[in-house]
């Protein structure tokens, strides 16, 4: 908390102010998110949910003997959303004009190489299995550099609990708010390297669950005490001192530099260095004449400002590192409403189904198991206590001496046989609790989402396929692409800031660049300068741009924008695209053939001119029209016979002649044959 006498305040203190009361701003930032968390109705089902996934049941109280059956078919449904959900098609599309085509084309391949070797299906997989436990899931991109020094993109994925917010806007957007604390567990050995001057100042402390709501006070006890109390603590607690927690807290700060100089932000040298000018200091114009300096030009933190803080230091308070100046948190929810920001977790609502399937499965259990060892009485004036204790029906050859006169029966069953019957109703309710649940994960259309990618022909049993589609499958599947939009926008940003040109064409090879990317500036794809500066001198010396390199970053990527097609996550709803598409042109409606084939994934595809898809596909017909008549000309200037090159598109083949017979039917599929002993092959049809 803050000293005492300080009054609160939401805006967050200026860098130049003492680390200890940023240390409480900061303290108190985590702990109205946290609160705000713990109001959310989704926040109830963490714990449970983690424990269902987990395979535990902590409300189990039954006797050790009775059956402990517990959560299997929620959990299969849950996995088989995550698997089904995570099968994407990664095609984060780089677009631009004529101009920077072949920026675009190297991008798209520099991030498809990225996410081969990443593995990045893997951290969709991951921030889908938080997005079902936690109600949202978080994928961060960031430039990670290893204990070698070399660096590469790479997808981090983390739960709900660790992303706390302050002054969250109405419509649920992380990017709108204030401040947003990436609470991060990290071994101290890697926050000893990351912040080699701060050693003796990040110490481990006691957040050992990450979903802890308690992890706001990890701090509290000092390493005296964990060392005393070492011993006394339980097996799990010990790992404790191997884990730091570090909080990555971003801001929206609004400071405008009123100081009449000019103010170095970030790091001399680094990426995110700059320099901001005083409000109301002449700068140069887009235009090249001076001009003052506005509100949005004196901004201290144009990028947002990060604070990386501990309990007991602060590392780093600054501008953030990123170009992109957007918070590098993207949420995935599986079950998101525009009242709950935060979204829900998959098995609150599948709880209370599994429980009754659980409490049937169990009795079904309990009644078998009680079979195999049936409950015997035994009268004691027959068998003694001993020999009947002894007695195991079971055991072959087994042996019981009792006294004939006495008895009758000296071991029976001690309740009637009803007892362990299980009724067809039982089983009833038991197929109708199931089936339900299954309806409730729409389980059926998850899976469909990984056979339309097997179903490569067979297109009537496609078409069944994809009209059996429900919409929720379709909801969730449009949901994700908004995320992975975003991702592909931040992965973008990172390839120009942290990529040379030597390490694209690693992925690329030097002739995956074309000439037109590299300018005066031939280590970086960047342009060295914008189309309104004059690049040469008096002596034809190349003259040094006006502007820096993140400025002319974020104009560059103005014009290389990233976007994905909607309905085309997944490859099964994208295949419905593809069929519409296919069925309208049948028809005669106006769509070009470049845009079905981009549709399904073909690389390299040439647009025809037009800003509209009718335009596109009349620029099309007519190239087709100057094309046949280029092959006509040809033709005839070589002297071929066009029956030997297929003809013109939509003419007749010359030399052709018909041979009569019964037409194809089409019924079956085509199959080679031979003819002319063997002489000659055909395609011979039904």
């Amino acid at each position: 908390m803050f000293d005492a006498g300080v009054p609160k305040e939401w805006q967050a203190p200026g860098a130049e102010t003492s680390e200890k009361y940023r240390l409480g701003w900061l303290r108190e930032t985590v702990e109205q998110g946290a609160a705000w968390t713990e109001s959310q109705r989704g926040f109830r089902d963490w714990r449970k949910s983690l424990d269902v996934l987990s395979g535990l049941d902590t409300e189990n109280t039954l006797l050790s003997y009775r059956s402990h059956l517990s959560g299997h078919r929620l959990k299969t449904n849950v996995r088989t959303m995550i698997s089904g959900l995570a099968n994407i098609r990664p095609l984060w599309g780089y677009n631009a004009g004529e101009a920077f085509k072949d920026y675009a084309l190297a991008m798209n391949k520099t991030v498809w190489a990225l996410y081969l070797e990443g593995y990045w299906d893997q951290a969709i997989k991951e921030v889908l299995a938080y997005a079902a436990a936690t109600g949202t899931g978080w994928i961060r991109p960031v430039w990670r550099r290893d204990l070698q020094g070399h660096g590469t993109i790479e997808l981090l994925t983390y739960g709900q609990p660790c992303v706390l917010p302050v002054q969250l806007p109405a419509d649920g957007d992380y990017q709108r708010a204030y401040s947003v604390t990436l609470l991060d567990e990290t071994p101290i050995y890697e926050g000893h390297w990351r912040f080699p001057l701060y050693q003796d100042r990040i110490r481990p402390d006691q957040c050992k669950y990450w979903y802890a709501a308690e992890a706001r006070k990890a701090g509290e006890q000092n390493a005296w005490k964990r060392v005393t109390s070492w011993f006394r603590r339980k097996q799990e607690d010990r790992l404790s001192d191997q884990y730091v927690q570090m909080r990555w807290t971003t801001i929206n700060d609004c400071s405008i530099n009123t100081s009449g100089h000019r103010m170095a932000m970030g790091e001399p040298g680094a990426s995110w260095y700059y320099e901001v000018p005083s409000y109301g200091e002449e700068i140069p114009g887009t235009d090249g004449k001076p001009r003052k300096a506005n509100e949005l030009d004196a901004r201290i933190y144009p990028q947002r400002r990060l604070i990386i803080s501990t309990e007991d230091c602060i590392p780093y308070d600054g501008p953030a590192f990123n170009w992109h100046g957007k918070l590098d948190l993207i949420p995935f929810s599986l079950d998101k409403w525009p009242w709950e920001p935060m979204g829900f977790s998959l098995i609150g609502d599948g709880w209370e189904l599994q429980k009754s399937i659980d409490e049937i499965g169990r009795g079904c259990v309990n009644k078998v198991r009680a079979i195999q060892g049936l409950p015997l009485k035994y009268n004691i004036n027959g068998v003694n206590p001993k020999e009947a204790e002894d007695f195991d029906p079971f055991q072959p050859n087994t042996r019981i001496g009792y006294d004939g006169d006495a008895v009758d029966n000296p071991l029976e069953p001690a309740v009637p046989a009803e007892v362990y019957r299980i009724h067809a109703e039982e089983l009833e309710v038991l197929k109708y609790l199931t089936e339900e649940l299954d309806y409730l994960f729409q389980t059926r259309d998850i899976l469909e989402l990984g056979k339309a990618r097997a179903l490569g022909k067979g297109m009537d049993q496609l078409e069944a396929l994809i009209s059996a589609q429900g919409p929720i499958v379709k909801d969730i599947s449009r949901s994700m692409e908004e995320g992975l939009g975003q991702v592909g926008s931040q992965v973008g940003w990172l390839v120009l800031q942290y990529m040379d040109t030597s390490r694209l064409m690693q992925y690329l090879g030097p002739d995956g660049l074309s000439l037109q990317v590299f300018d005066y500036n031939p280590s970086s794809i960047i342009p060295s300068h914008l189309p309104s500066e004059v690049i040469h001198g008096e002596n034809e010396e190349v003259k040094p741009s006006m502007y820096t390199q993140m400025q002319r970053s974020k104009w560059f990527m103005g014009q290389v924008r990233c976007w994905i097609t909607p309905h085309s996550a997944h490859e099964y709803t994208q295949m419905t695209h593809r069929l519409l598409l296919l069925q309208l042109r049948q028809r005669g409606i106006q769509i070009s053939g470049a845009t079905i084939m981009e549709s399904c994934d073909i690389p390299n595809v040439e647009k025809p001119e037009g800003n509209t898809e009718q335009a596109r596909f009349r620029a099309e017909k007519e190239e087709e029209v100057i094309f046949a008549a280029r092959m006509q000309k040809i033709i005839q200037t070589l002297g071929i016979e066009q029956g030997l090159m297929g003809g013109a598109p939509g003419s007749k083949q010359s030399g052709s002649t018909s041979k009569g017979g019964r037409p194809p039917s089409g019924q079956a599929a085509p199959q080679m044959a031979q003819k002319d002993g063997g002489t000659r092959t055909i395609v011979k049809e039904s």
